[in-house]
């Protein structure tokens, strides 16, 4: 199995430091908001991951954290008047659920900043004993970064060059311009927790490095996260964790690629920020899962409204095809394609590419040999790709309903045509069938004459 990489930017055998272990953290959501569709990529991305290690028979200890507190929280709290903590717990309720309606498994660990202060602290106080931080005079604690000559190497920039990349805080308090905070002092009446240094809340970069040390150790196997975060905050991670471990943070850095909507990056200035909430009142979580693993992780990816609507279409023509298969010969053909794409890096875009001509073949041919590849395959892509686990009959039906809504036309209207069709045909009055079948069309709706009876179908989803 290889995987990309991106601290040596190549493919990479996948040899985990403990043979058959594999300890996995990705940097979690903060609670100022709920799931946009960039949370959603990312959280289903390392959750296909997750399962797929361990269908390969690793024992995997998965941890992904809540940042529960940061400045918009307590600002969004004190607008309504209660504690931050209590935001949280309201925020950290609804984006479970939203998890659950993407069938995003929860994680072995789910580690909230606020629960792990003293661990945070303990690692700053060692920080500072071994010389690689310091604390100002106003109780602020800062990392000295050119005290660690490997800074820059995951985002493959220089510290010479950094200085006109990174956003400049507090200058006047550090040593070093390029210097990061990893504790923060809070002014009186302001929430804060406390430490050897007073009143303050933990720097943004520490959160992460701690809770892994808490929870999967030292070094783990992976970590990942989207492709924004590399620089500063995985620098960082990096950096603070090497210096306090003695060890590399982690063998193998995986990042997912960034979302915009519609040719545009995604932002609350441009109107286009989706949340993800939202999209599930007209799209179902699976349709939101195929359209995120269509493309390969690693790649931007354009999640507009045609982007929902095409894997929306492309969920109903395999429905529809499974709907129809009833014998089926054993066939692995399809299987061993899976486990190949998905040995090299997660490669969920060609497990799908090669899932569609099966169904092409079989919708073609009707073969059972075609069908048997499929059928054989299913339990992966419903287990580890988390698509096509609905029962055909009900997503088929479920789909349409919501399109008829849409047309403003039931389906009592249109078996009252259609049967007022039948009776034109017996009589054969031509005209009238035809024109029956074109007001149908005309209103979204095609009929499709069988052996057995008439059927109909909305004419978007073709």
């Amino acid at each position: 199995m290889k995987v990309y990489n991106v601290l040596h930017r190549r493919k990479e055998e996948f040899v985990p430091i403990e043979a058959k272990s594999v300890k996995m953290y990705v940097c979690g959501m903060t609670t100022n908001g709920l799931v946009h569709l960039g949370h959603a990529r990312q959280a289903i991305t390392f959750d296909m991951i997750y399962k797929y290690l361990k269908l390969k028979g690793f024992s995997v200890k998965y941890a992904s954290n809540y940042t529960d507190i940061d400045d918009r929280l307590i600002s969004q709290a004190k607008e309504r008047n209660i504690s931050p903590l209590q935001l949280a717990d309201e925020r950290i309720k609804i984006i479970n659920t939203t998890w659950k309606n993407l069938d995003v498994a929860e994680p072995d660990f789910r580690p909230r900043v606020t629960k792990c202060i003293q661990n945070i602290i303990q690692f700053i106080f060692d920080l500072i004993e071994k010389g690689y931080a310091y604390e100002t005079q106003d109780g602020d604690v800062y990392f000295t970064v050119k005290k660690f000559s490997g800074y820059g190497k995951l985002s493959n920039r220089k510290i010479d060059e950094l200085i006109d990349s990174v956003r400049i805080e507090n200058a006047e308090n550090k040593r070093d311009k390029l210097d990061f905070a990893l504790w923060k002092h809070t002014n009186e009446g302001e929430f804060g927790f406390p430490s050897p240094w007073g009143m303050g809340r933990p720097g943004w970069h520490i959160e992460c490095s701690a809770m892994i040390k808490t929870y999967l150790g030292d070094q783990i196997d992976i970590h990942g996260g989207g492709k924004d975060l590399i620089f500063p905050h995985h620098e960082n991670e990096i950096a603070q964790s090497y210096c306090e471990n003695g060890c590399d943070l982690a063998k193998y850095w995986l990042h997912n690629g960034l979302i915009t909507i519609n040719g545009q990056k995604m932002s609350k200035s441009l109107g286009n920020f989706m949340l993800v909430d939202d999209i599930l009142k007209t799209y179902d979580g699976e349709i939101i899962r195929y359209a995120i693993l269509v493309n390969h992780y690693t790649s931007t990816q354009d999640l507009g409204d045609e982007a929902l609507k095409l894997a929306e279409k492309n969920l109903y023509y395999f429905y529809n095809s499974l709907n129809t298969i009833q014998d089926y010969e054993p066939n692995d053909t399809l299987v061993e394609k899976f486990y190949e794409s998905m040995d090299d890096d997660f490669n969920s875009a060609k497990v799908i590419a090669d899932l569609f001509v099966e169904f092409s073949n079989y919708s073609k041919t009707k073969n059972a040999k075609f069908a048997g590849a499929i059928m054989n395959c299913l339990p992966l892509l419903q287990n580890i790709l988390g698509i096509l686990k609905h029962n055909p009959k009900n997503f088929i039906g479920k789909i349409k309903q919501k399109y008829l809504g849409i047309l403003n036309i039931t389906e009592n209207e249109i078996n009252a045509i259609i049967n007022k069709r039948s009776e034109a045909k017996q009589q054969k009055n031509y005209s009238l069938a035809d024109s029956l079948r074109d007001e149908l069309l005309n209103r979204g709706i095609m009929l499709n004459d069988t052996k057995s009876g008439t059927t109909w179908d909305i004419k978007q989803l073709y």
